[in-house]
């Protein structure tokens, strides 16, 4: 990713600085499958894959009817195959802004006195991409960086991170439908007992042990669920509002309760605000010269928000 249009030295440059350029543009990542990759990441295959299983294996054969079984195993591999399919998508998509790599000279001149200028990736960017200091490189569009997914989430993924979260409040509601529907089954109809004692996979099971085994999927779904639709509700308004994720926290922290920017109540967006996750901010952790040079006190507001914003500066001359 590396571009020697880059390391021309002008308007203070130097070529130690663009030893330095190379060095940060042979770390950036690219997509989210490149190592390391996140421990929440690889926690979310874990959790769904065994809850995929699990419900296939213990609950979809104690559905009473055939057909009934035929209609709800097709509906929840549907959304598994959504779910899969555009968290895949939304994963391996390099979501980083095409004016990284443009050549400065292909830039109108009102390009370069209107659009910000990042001095990180030392070139211009377009307006509403910010750079993300997990990635290193700036993000078109930026939204946020998805730890879940170990990759930033843009323009060019944000509708396949919005299929995902989607697909999953899908998926996780049919297993919870089916757990209800199973208790009250166990609870009411005595036919119930008759059917684990006929299935092939629960024929050792009693029936304390199968509600065991409802009870324990319910304490890990329901939180899950829950999450899901925050997630799925307040990307929904933010769509509606045509806001970015980034862009809505820095509004409501700049805002600070002066009611100017009407945002969602704080039990509804407190997820977004949430530390859970993110690398904890060391000492000597400093910004560098570019950014410090470049950011008012106002832009510089919380480094745990994961991106940087962009130095709304002019390029230099040359």
């Amino acid at each position: 990713l590396w571009n020697p249009h880059r390391c021309v030295v002008s308007g203070g440059a130097t070529a130690a600085g663009c030893v330095e350029s190379k060095s940060m543009e042979e770390s950036v990542r690219v997509h989210g499958f490149r190592w390391p990759l996140h421990p929440l990441q690889v926690l979310s295959w874990v959790v769904f894959g065994g809850d995929v299983l699990v419900y296939l294996i213990i609950c979809i054969p104690m559905i009473e009817t055939v057909a009934a079984q035929v209609v709800v195993t097709s509906c929840f591999v549907i959304s598994v195959i959504f779910l899969v399919v555009s968290t895949f998508l939304a994963t391996k998509c390099d979501p980083m802004d095409p004016y990284v790599l443009r050549d400065e000279s292909l830039f109108k001149e009102e390009e370069l006195d209107e659009l910000p200028y990042c001095g990180l990736c030392a070139t211009t960017v377009q307006a509403r991409s910010k750079h993300c200091r997990v990635c290193k490189k700036c993000v078109n569009c930026f939204d946020h960086h998805c730890m879940w997914l170990n990759n930033c989430i843009g323009s060019d993924n944000y509708h396949a991170f919005f299929v995902s979260i989607s697909s999953v409040a899908v998926m996780i509601g049919i297993v919870l439908a089916t757990i209800l529907y199973q208790i009250i089954d166990l609870a009411t109809n005595e036919g119930f007992v008759l059917r684990l004692e006929a299935s092939v996979v629960h024929q050792d099971l009693t029936k304390e042990a199968f509600l065991v085994i409802l009870i324990v999927m319910s304490l890990v779904n329901v939180p899950l669920w829950v999450l899901d639709m925050q997630l799925v509700f307040l990307h929904t308004y933010l769509v509606h509002q045509n806001l970015t994720t980034y862009e809505y926290i820095t509004n409501k922290r700049e805002d600070s309760g002066q009611g100017r920017f009407k945002g969602l109540p704080g039990w509804m967006d407190w997820i977004v605000f949430s530390r859970c996750g993110r690398r904890r901010k060391k000492k000597q952790d400093k910004p560098p010269p570019a950014e410090e040079k470049g950011a008012t006190a106002g832009e510089l507001m919380d480094s745990d928000l994961v991106a940087d914003r962009t130095v709304a500066a002019k390029a230099p001359p040359g």
